[in-house]
């Protein structure tokens, strides 16, 4: 039986030390000061660990599979820095750590976020200039472009913003999630498969397994911006309910919530069964977000 804590732990080492040596050497730049700020900032590297896990389950140990998962967390990182700004989410707190544009400023956290943006795919045309990888960097690439742009997370962050303030109908709250979240979680687990040479039918269960626990990921997320404490949450709580976001508490009350992640769970495990290995690991990995404090 794997120690999931013991996993987590020493693959968020390797990304941490793969995330910032791959950083380009720009000397006296404050671009790339504010990138390594906020890369240093910390997190659980949900993503890139999601997809060094996927590829794992399939059976592959190629450990140029590190450049994929660097490219997930760039992307994600550069969506958190610009979603803080004032023009967006105006938050001044990340991962316990003052965010990017607080420490610097407006214009070069825009900047830093665009370099990290551009870097992820930098990243990925590293990964395909390999002999034999060509077709697996395409794909990876159409999956990341797809889940980063107005299809996914620019097209949620544009939802989100416009519907503060107001009523949203479940479905409609359902469908920001998934394009602000839930896309670059099947991102992250698809192109994990994608590197190992996984079939349809097991791309087809990986993303299954992923869009599902991508709902209940952000299910918690919004139940913990109510139960949770800014040190806890190493973000300022209670921000969704001060910009009136539209959340699934707010609809569905925090039992309702608290039971609907749950169920996404359960469909994500199910999904699981579909993939024809063993799936400790993605299994305990769900396991944590779902039932996480912080």
């Amino acid at each position: 039986m794997i120690d999931i804590d013991q996993f987590l732990e020493h693959e968020k080492e390797i990304i941490n030390r793969a995330l910032i040596n791959n950083l380009p050497a720009v000397e006296h730049s404050v671009v790339n000061e504010a990138m390594r700020y906020s890369l240093n900032a910390g997190g659980k590297r949900l993503r890139p660990i999601l997809t060094i896990a996927a590829a794992k389950t399939l059976g592959s140990e190629d450990e140029s599979i590190i450049e994929v998962a660097c490219a997930l967390e760039y992307i994600h990182t550069y969506s958190l820095i610009h979603d803080d700004l004032p023009a967006m989410d105006d938050s001044k707190l990340r991962r316990g750590k003052p965010t990017c544009h607080c420490v610097y400023d407006d214009a070069v956290a825009i900047l830093a976020g665009d370099g990290l943006l551009t870097l992820a795919f930098e990243t990925v045309a590293k990964y395909g200039s390999r002999a034999g990888y060509e077709k697996k960097a395409i794909g990876i690439l159409a999956e990341l472009t797809d889940a980063a742009g107005v299809n996914g997370m620019i097209g949620g962050q544009t939802l989100d913003l416009a519907a503060e303030g107001n009523n949203l109908s479940l479905d409609e709250i359902d469908k920001i999630s998934l394009m602000k979240t839930g896309v670059l979680l099947r991102a992250a687990v698809v192109c994990g498969g994608i590197a190992a040479d996984a079939s349809e039918s097991q791309l087809k269960a990986l993303s299954a397994f992923a869009l599902n626990i991508g709902s209940a990921f952000q299910v918690v997320d919004d139940l913990l911006d109510y139960e949770s404490t800014s040190e806890e949450m190493g973000k300022p709580a209670g921000a969704d309910q001060v910009r009136a976001k539209a959340t699934y508490p707010a609809v569905l009350g925090l039992a309702g919530a608290r039971k609907r992640a749950e169920a996404l769970y359960e469909q994500a495990l199910t999904a699981l069964d579909d993939l024809g290995r063993p799936t400790e690991i993605l299994r305990e990995i769900a396991k944590k977000l779902v039932y996480r404090t912080k």
